[in-house]
């Protein structure tokens, strides 16, 4: 025999917006702040295109959730693209520099 839990009080309910608005402001913020970190040029062209996995991370915590188990993952979604966001110049770099290594010698 199964329970259904009672339903959260609205206030309860639409605290996953908060997070949703902060993890939408600070993607944005990260991929700025990891351009002017970076020793690199920029990302123009299509390496600009791969910001979409991040952006694509943050957008999954605008999904409401049900259980206290989504609120976590949301929440984890939304840290992981900040920090793919920021780190990402750098990874990019990294990746090149490498390459250019590997086919230099």
């Amino acid at each position: 025999m199964t329970t259904n839990p009672m339903p959260r009080p609205p206030y309860e309910r639409r605290q996953w917006l908060a997070v949703a608005v902060l993890f939408t402001v600070l993607a944005p913020a990260a991929a700025w702040l990891g351009q002017a970190l970076s020793y690199g040029p920029g990302a123009p062209g299509p390496y600009a295109l791969f910001y979409v996995v991040p952006f694509a991370l943050v957008a999954a915590t605008w999904i409401p959730p049900r259980t206290d188990a989504q609120r976590r993952r949301r929440f984890a979604l939304g840290s992981a693209g900040c920090l793919l966001a920021l780190f990402y110049p750098n990874v990019l770099l990294v990746t090149w520099l490498v390459l250019w290594a590997l086919t230099a010698s």
